[in-house]
C-alpha cells in the first residue's frame, strides 16, 4: 500500500445534498451530524441535504458543514482499512486535520469555527473588498498587474504555478477580470466575502481568536498530531500542542501556499493524494503542481470505492 497523504478542503466545497449517503449507510457519519445538532441546536442534517443552498452561505454555517463534511467523510475511508499516512489542508479543512490527528476534539472545533465567524465578519465588513478565485494566468505575469492606481491587489493563496484566490478594491480586480474574460483558458469567479484574510491584516484576529480558543477548550488540552499534519501556509510540520495553538489562531494571518506545501510532500516520496470532503477542487491544484500523482477523493459511495482501489497498491 502506498503512502497517502490525505487533504482536506475549505469553505466553498460543501453543496446541497453532502453527505447523504454516507449517512444513510454508516453509523459513524450519522454520529457527527447528530453530535452537531445536539451540541449546538442546528438542523444540519437537513442544511446539508435540502439546504436550500442560499442558507449554506453564511460564514457559520459555511465553515460547519464544510468541517462537518471533511471530518466525516473520512471515517468511511478509514473503515475500508485506509488511513492518512500525512494529512494537510486549507482554511476550515486545516482545523478538519487536525480533528483527525486527534489534537483538538470535533465537539470543540465545532463550537470554535461556528462562533469564529462572527468574527471573520466583523473583519470582512471592516476592510471591505472582493475576493476572486483567479486562475490561467502565471505569477510572472499576474505580480505587474497588483498595483494598478486603484488600490493594491493582494494574492492569499497560491494554489498552484497559475492559479491564486485575490483580495482587492473592487475598482482594482474587476478591470483585472475583465482584461482577460475573452481568453478561454483564463478563469475568474468572485466568491464569498471574507475581508483580506489569510493576510497580515488578520494578525488584528489572532487576540480575539485566542480568547475564543481558550474558551472553548475549558478544561481541555491541545495534543501534538498521531498522524502526520502538516501546516498549509509553509508546508512545515505540525509537532507540538503549540503548534497546533498557533494554527488555530494564526491561520489567517499569512497567504497560503499550497504550491510550496504540495512540492514538500511530493519530496518526501508522497505521490498518491486522497481529498476528503464535499466536492474535489484542490487534488486538480495538485496534478497542475506535479502530473506525476495519483489524485482521488472521498465524497460519497462511488468515489470512495475508486479511492480504496487507487490507494490499495
Amino acid at each position: 500500500m502506498p503512502n497517502i497523504a490525505v487533504i482536506f478542503p475549505n469553505e466553498g466545497s460543501q453543496y446541497v445534498g453532502m453527505g447523504k449517503e454516507f449517512y444513510d449507510r454508516t453509523v459513524n457519519v450519522r454520529n457527527y451530524f447528530d453530535i452537531i445538532e445536539k451540541l449546538l441546536d442546528i438542523k444540519v442534517a437537513r442544511l446539508c441535504f435540502l439546504g436550500p443552498k442560499e442558507d449554506q452561505q453564511p460564514t457559520a454555517m459555511a465553515h460547519l458543514i464544510t468541517l462537518l463534511g471533511d471530518v466525516a467523510f473520512y471515517d468511511p475511508f478509514a473503515q475500508n482499512k485506509r488511513k492518512a499516512n500525512l494529512m494537510m489542508g486549507i482554511g476550515i479543512g486545516e482545523i478538519a486535520a487536525l480533528v483527525v490527528a486527534e489534537c483538538i476534539t470535533f465537539p470543540i472545533a465545532c463550537q470554535y469555527v461556528y462562533k469564529r465567524a462572527a468574527l471573520i465578519d466583523a473583519f470582512a465588513k471592516k476592510h471591505g473588498g472582493v475576493n476572486v478565485f483567479f486562475s490561467g494566468v502565471t505569477l510572472d505575469k499576474l505580480e505587474p498587474l497588483l498595483n494598478p492606481p486603484t488600490g493594491p491587489i493582494v494574492i492569499t493563496q497560491y494554489l498552484a504555478p497559475d492559479t491564486f484566490i485575490l483580495w482587492g478594491p473592487q475598482a482594482s480586480l474587476t478591470p483585472l477580470m475583465d482584461r482577460y474574460k475573452t481568453i478561454r483558458t483564463v478563469r475568474s469567479t468572485v466568491l464569498s466575502p471574507r475581508g483580506p484574510l489569510f493576510t497580515n491584516q488578520a494578525i488584528e484576529l489572532e487576540m480575539q481568536c485566542d480568547a475564543l480558543l481558550t474558551e472553548c477548550l475549558g478544561e481541555t488540552r491541545l495534543f501534538p498530531p498521531k498522524i502526520i499534519t502538516h501546516r498549509v501556509s509553509d508546508g512545515e510540520q505540525i509537532n507540538s500542542p503549540t503548534d497546533v495553538r498557533d494554527v488555530l489562531v494564526k491561520q489567517y494571518s499569512q497567504p497560503v501556499d499550497w504550491n510550496r506545501a504540495v512540492k514538500l510532500i511530493i519530496d518526501r516520496g508522497f505521490r498518491t493524494w486522497v481529498e476528503v470532503g464535499p466536492k474535489a477542487i484542490y487534488g486538480d491544484f495538485i496534478r497542475k503542481i506535479d502530473k506525476n500523482n495519483r489524485v482521488c477523493n472521498v465524497e460519497n459511495m462511488k468515489s470512495l470505492s475508486i479511492a480504496v482501489q487507487v490507494t490499495s497498491s
